[in-house]
């Protein structure tokens, strides 16, 4: 599993993940589950999400990592914010999407694995076009 439930003690401390979900452990993974697949949403256009969302261990990106830890935190905080500071994992996660926005609009580019065909070609949707030709009156 990419991200584990044990892992998420780094971003909100665990004993205030058992009173959100009382305990229940399929709850928590309910919410990895979620924001895995946003996170993936946002990078799905452009990179090979299978791989990335493979990786175990070290061979997982640090920064959709922690991106994603932050959006299953805030999945959670939804249920309940038992002794969470709402306005701050708010925060987190408005700055989380925005940057995946940016991932999605190419204007950032995380060193993740880009989707490829099943030659192995890079295949990534561009847009090219040019503005209506200008002609001079006469």
């Amino acid at each position: 599993m990419y991200l584990e439930p044990e892992e998420l003690n780094s971003s909100m401390y665990a004993h205030v993940i058992r009173e959100i979900t009382g305990g229940d452990e399929q709850i928590v993974l309910q919410a990895i589950e979620e924001a895995i697949e946003e996170v993936r949403s946002y990078l799905r256009p452009r990179y090979d999400t299978e791989k990335i969302f493979s990786a175990e261990g070290k061979e997982r990106n640090a920064l959709i990592l922690g991106n994603t830890k932050v959006v299953t935190v805030w999945n959670l905080i939804r249920l309940s914010n038992v002794e969470t500071i709402y306005e701050i994992w708010k925060e987190r996660y408005d700055r989380v999407i925005k940057y995946l926005e940016g991932v999605a609009a190419g204007t950032r580019t995380p060193s993740l694995p880009l989707l490829t065909d099943e030659r192995g070609e890079v295949k990534i949707k561009i847009r090219c076009g040019s503005n209506p030709k200008f002609t001079h009156s006469l």
